[in-house]
């Protein structure tokens, strides 16, 4: 055996760098399910103590990848325990404890469009960063200094214990607190030079937007800016419905086209001097000159996660060819892993990140052996071969990257579409040939106003995608609901395609394995469950059934994610005061506002869980194993009771960390 795996570690020597990214992986993810902060120092002296083992070991090549991958892991944890720290204790980054209503006077950083109304990031007087939302009519610019009343809201917490944390998401943005804002007045407008960025893109949207009026103006801001939230809703999910959202999102396809435009017209252009062309590699000089764009589209875009990976790879693809290298590999995403876990570490647990860098393993492990042949079939036949194998390329990347991102989408969006291939038959091509050049050129042209031409065409080009999306979200299968997995099957997943697409050998299909079982799971159904939420609404599942009181204040968000989580339609609405069930064979009994606990005193005979949506009376506190009501929540953001082997439980939600609202 050992010696088998000696053998196995020489002929996947040069993909052992490949596991290094992973191991970083493992670090942020052993940070972030800690149940409590760690001492930095500690993180500190193990990262330093890793380091030096791995520097002196001098012994077995298998001792060497084992200090290596402690070290890459020690790694992953420091980076992201540091970030953390800073942003706690330099930059002073503190979540809202509780609400806090009053006037206030701050600047305006930045501002996001959305239907009928715009959210801006606001930096108060005392230093804290906010998220505000107010009218769309407000005349305010970046960088104007206002005053306005408001309420301001910590956080909100995952509305199940494995849902998205909005709180940590905000923490890493820096953002204290949420809210609305109401009677604003600007008391200056000015321009800092901080806000630069923010400014130009806001104007290029605004450009985008008179120039292309409706959807399809939204559609191309989007595309260049990366601002979605003038998009229609019924329009976005008709994009994700037909399996073509990733269109709308900046990413390595935007880059990469626009990479491969800028390259192509400034060869062609330095082609027309003799010149230039008889004495200098005009390869090279392109590749030199494509830098400053991608840059500049990188920055306007919003530098989200999947542009700044793309930004990567296409930087050390025009390296390499600069330097007479391939660079397009599996190591060349490998090394823009490690730069973003480096630099922005929070970002491994977006979904951004994972379905970004599976999709793009995926289509480089599959194209690395397979795709040789026929690309030398097209190369050596003539324009109709090389049509073929572009059909044949999107079809077999969509099918690809679709596998490959499907765990993912089952997990955090709680569907899938079976129609990614017919849209992406026609979005691909348009995007490529037509929209992302029209967009270019268009953009290019806006400072000299002649550019209506151009615009005409885009918006007809933008429009056809959008109908196709739109037929093709109504086909069957497009848009497939489905219940949220358990964690067992993203980690199942995750190793399993892994170690399909990091090693070459015939060992990598032992991948299938997990991922096989991991299928398996897709038919366990959640465990049943009550939830007193924070305004003291009970929701409660039974494994089949989502209910909840009737007359209960609704909370549409609250239902929404409930819903897709448990892959149902519709919540069960109770219009009785109380409610006696068996959930997993225990007696449960439920009070609504209104119930009478005097006149039912045999309801909660015998109960093992007593919850109500007011306060109880003194006398029902040793009535049941659990006993729950208003009094309980105080402070915490919802209580969980689960129901596993047949035995309810409280779920006690780790608080004590610096993006949670204390308990």
């Amino acid at each position: 055996m050992a010696d088998r795996l000696k053998t196995l570690l020489v002929q996947e020597s040069d993909r052992l760098f490949l596991w290094f990214p992973v191991g970083m992986g493992v670090g942020v993810v052993t940070y972030f399910s800690l149940s409590a902060e760690p001492n930095l120092w500690v993180s500190l002296f193990c990262l330093a103590l890793n380091g030096i083992l791995l520097l002196l070991s001098r012994r077995t090549r298998a001792l060497k990848i084992f200090l290596a991958l402690c070290f890459s892991i020690s790694l992953g944890f420091t980076a992201i325990h540091y970030k953390t720290w800073r942003l706690t204790t330099i930059e002073g980054v503190l979540p809202l404890q509780q609400k806090e209503k009053g006037q206030f006077i701050g600047q305006v950083q930045d501002i996001e469009f959305m239907k009928n109304r715009q959210r801006f990031i606001v930096r108060l007087k005392d230093g804290r960063l906010v998220r505000l939302s107010a009218k769309e009519t407000q005349p305010i610019s970046i960088g104007d200094q206002i005053y306005f009343r408001s309420t301001l809201l910590p956080f909100s917490t995952p509305v199940l214990e494995e849902g998205y944390d909005y709180g940590r998401s905000a923490f890493y943005k820096k953002l204290s607190a949420t809210g609305r804002m109401i009677d604003i007045e600007i008391l200056q407008q000015s321009l800092p030079a901080s806000s630069i960025i923010q400014a130009l893109r806001a104007k290029v949207t605004q450009s985008l937007l008179m120039a292309i009026p409706g959807e399809s103006g939204a559609i191309a801001a989007a595309l260049v800016t990366g601002e979605r939230g003038r998009i229609p809703e019924a329009t976005r999910q008709a994009y994700a419905d037909a399996g073509i959202a990733h269109v709308l999102a900046i990413s390595g396809l935007h880059l990469s086209m626009i990479a491969g435009l800028i390259f192509v017209i400034v060869r062609r252009g330095l082609c027309l001097s003799m010149t230039l062309a008889e004495r200098y590699n005009l390869k090279k000089i392109a590749s030199f000159l494509t830098f400053p764009f991608l840059i500049a589209y990188l920055m306007i875009s919003g530098m989200g996660v999947p542009a700044i990976r793309s930004f990567i790879m296409v930087s050390i693809v025009l390296v390499g060819t600069i330097v007479d290298r391939q660079a397009l590999s599996m190591r060349t995403l490998a090394l823009a892993a490690v730069a973003i876990l480096l630099i922005q570490p929070e970002n491994l647990i977006s979904a951004s990140f994972a379905l970004s860098f599976a999709a793009v393993a995926a289509l480089i492990a599959a194209y690395e052996d397979g795709w040789a042949p026929l690309r030398d079939w097209a190369n050596k036949g003539g324009a109709w071969r090389r049509i073929v194998v572009y059909g044949v390329g999107i079809v077999a990347s969509t099918i690809i990257a679709t596998a490959a991102t499907l765990p993912i989408t089952l997990y955090v969006f709680n569907r899938i579409s079976m129609q990614a291939i017919i849209g992406n038959l026609v979005a691909i091509p348009l995007m490529g040939f037509l929209i992302m050049p029209l967009l270019l050129i268009g953009v290019l042209l806006l400072p000299f106003g002649q550019c209506n031409k151009v615009f005409n065409i885009l918006d007809q080009a933008i429009a056809w995608m959008t109908k196709v999306a739109h037929w093709t979200a109504t086909l069957p299968g497009a848009a497939i609901q489905v219940a949220k997995p358990p964690e067992t099957f993203m980690w199942l997943m995750v190793s399993g395609g892994l170690w399909l697409c990091l090693w070459r050998t015939k060992g990598r299909f032992l991948g299938i394995i997990p991922c096989l079982i991991a299928l398996s799971l897709l038919w366990h159904k959640p465990a049943p469950f009550i939830w007193l939420s924070p305004e003291a609404q009970i929701y409660w599942y039974d494994g089949q059934t989502l209910s909840t009181f009737a007359n209960a204040r609704p909370n549409s968000f609250v239902r929404e994610v409930l819903l897709r989580q448990l892959g149902l339609k519709k919540i069960q609405a109770v219009t009785t005061d109380t409610i006696q069930a068996m959930i997993t064979r225990q007696p449960v009994v439920l009070f609504n506002e209104k119930f009478s606990y005097q006149n039912h005193g045999s309801v909660y005979q015998n109960a093992q869980v007593i919850i109500s949506c007011r306060y109880l009376p003194a006398f029902l506190r040793g009535k049941a194993k659990i006993v729950l009501d208003k009094t309980d929540l105080g402070a915490r953001r919802g209580i969980f009771v689960r129901f596993d082997h047949f035995q309810p439980y409280v779920v006690r939600s780790v608080q004590n960390r610096p993006w949670r609202v204390g308990e």
